[in-house]
């Protein structure tokens, strides 16, 4: 028992003791006694990036996009919870299904747009093949899952294993796929996962392209791998479902441990006898490059020795400038600042003069003063500082 302040932005529910409940908005003050009991609701707040799932205790549930404050108030809400809204650069899109009362609506969200789905809306999830960290090459399906469609070009890698030519000699080739996504609408109707169409169409081309040929003319042809008339189903598929394959890249090939070996020893001595014949050629061109680089240093010292001196002899021509031109400086600064003192002084005495003609104007006119005795006036009594007295002569003698 007693009193309970709420607080200004808060709410609380006072019960009785049959269970019915009053709401309390703060600012307020509240005596609790008997079997009453007060209970304060929780806040939830979303930003501008953030929306409120409210479910009613009538099984309704209402999206209320941000920025928003709800409290849970038990008698009308069973639920609030705070998400996060879809963002969407101009790079991606969203594919949202809506439910009408018997059937279901599809829609493309493309962006930039901040996307808050309503109450009977759902994203689209994909679930794709997805790269292994460790080795991009090696894909795992159902490894990829998202939401958020991306629409720019990419490429992944893919090694097609396997592969056995005319003369039952079994590689391995590494590609990179760069392919587009063209058409949404296309690629839903059509594909659940085009990474696997991808992969499932290049090795198909791999393998009619390589059984065709021994392992040394798919060596001597594997440049027209590079090319993507190499490969017709990947193109043609990738179209089907709303792709381009706009490129493919050969990374090389794999084979197997004792082939690879019996191919490298003979591109070893291929290599050793190309490089002993090489050897000679370079130690007679690098005695010629030395020879080069000794002439062509000492150009280059007298070259820094006549710059040295010509920037030492342009420095001392700028400091000399540089001193004439401060000086002409100053001596222009003192000028205008001595005209400049003289036309004060000068607009000064004018004034002055003005000033005093008026007054004396005033004078004569307004106040009827007789202007010479006032000058007279004005001038100064003059002193003498000696007098002599002369009087009548008398006797020297006297």
């Amino acid at each position: 028992m007693g009193y309970v302040t709420i607080e200004e932005g808060e709410q609380a529910l006072l019960y009785n003791a049959q269970g019915q409940g009053q709401l309390i908005l703060g600012p307020r003050r509240v005596y609790v006694w008997g079997n009453q009991r007060l209970e304060r609701l929780h806040r939830y707040v979303a930003s501008q990036m953030e929306y409120l799932v409210v479910k009613d205790r009538n099984g309704q549930v209402e999206h209320v996009p941000g920025p928003h404050e709800l409290y849970l108030n038990p008698m009308e809400v069973e639920s609030i919870s705070v998400k996060q809204a879809t963002q969407l650069d101009a790079n991606h899109s969203l594919v949202v299904y809506k439910q009408h009362d018997e059937h279901i609506e599809r829609r493309i969200v493309n962006g930039p747009t901040v996307f808050i789905p309503g109450p009977h809306e759902w994203l689209h999830e994909f679930i794709w093949h997805g790269s292994d960290i460790a080795d991009p090459a090696h894909w795992t399906p159902r490894a990829n899952k998202f939401t958020k469609l991306p629409h720019v070009p990419s490429q992944f890698y893919y090694n097609v294993k396997d592969v056995r030519t005319n003369d039952d000699t079994l590689i391995t080739v590494k590609l990179m796929v760069f392919y587009e996504l063209c058409d949404i609408e296309t690629m839903l109707n059509y594909t659940h996962d085009p990474i696997a169409d991808f992969l499932n169409a290049a090795t198909s081309d791999m393998i009619a392209f390589a059984s065709q040929m021994t392992y040394q003319e798919f060596l001597n042809q594997s440049h027209q791998l590079s090319k993507l008339e190499s490969y017709p189903q990947l193109t043609s598929r990738s179209e089907r479902i709303g792709f381009k394959a706009s490129k493919v890249v050969y990374r090389g090939y794999q084979a197997s441990s004792a082939l690879q070996n019996t191919h490298d020893g003979a591109i070893m001595k291929r290599i050793q006898l190309k490089l002993s014949a090489e050897t000679e050629e370079q130690e007679q061109m690098l005695a010629e490059f030395k020879l080069k680089r000794e002439m062509q240093r000492g150009k280059l010292k007298q070259e820094a020795e006549r710059k040295i001196q010509e920037y030492s002899q342009k420095i001392e021509e700028l400091s000399r400038g540089h001193d004439l031109e401060l000086e002409s400086i100053v001596h222009e600064s003192q000028l205008k600042q001595d005209d400049a003192e003289t036309e004060i002084e000068l607009q000064s005495k004018k004034a002055e003069n003005e000033h005093t003609v008026d007054y004396f104007k005033h004078l004569k006119n307004q106040l009827d003063v007789d202007m010479t005795r006032y000058l007279v006036h004005l001038q100064p009594v003059y002193k003498p500082q000696k007098e002599i007295y002369v009087g009548p002569l008398q006797d020297m003698n006297n």
